[in-house]
């Protein structure tokens, strides 16, 4: 006679679906975005949701805050990577290669 040993398993606990909305910021060939301005107006925005709101409102209020002023931190982080964005003789080297400031002496 085999014996067999029965096992629980216990299942995690399923929590409902927040009210949080996504923020996608995308970089493209659309006219600059000032995203400094848009992260003070979602802070202004958070202010009031958390002044009026439930703390539901407030949480994805301040969410969105976090999501632009990462983009921000992005975009800054772009830039000093590349070099032909942050200095200008680079882009203009890139662009008239035979210019007599671009010339590149080797030893």
């Amino acid at each position: 006679m085999m014996l067999t040993k029965s096992v629980v398993v216990s299942r995690p606990a399923v929590r409902p679906v927040s009210t949080r909305r996504a923020v996608v910021v995308r970089a493209s060939g659309q006219p600059a975005v000032d995203l400094n301005k848009k992260v003070q107006d979602a802070v202004k925005e958070a202010e009031d949701a958390c002044a009026k709101g439930t703390s539901a409102d407030c949480a994805v209020a301040w969410d969105t805050v976090e999501e632009l002023s990462a983009a921000v931190s992005h975009k800054k982080d772009a830039v000093k990577a590349d070099i032909t964005l942050s200095d200008p003789l680079e882009a203009f080297c890139q662009d008239a290669p035979d210019a007599d400031e671009c010339r590149v002496y080797e030893d």
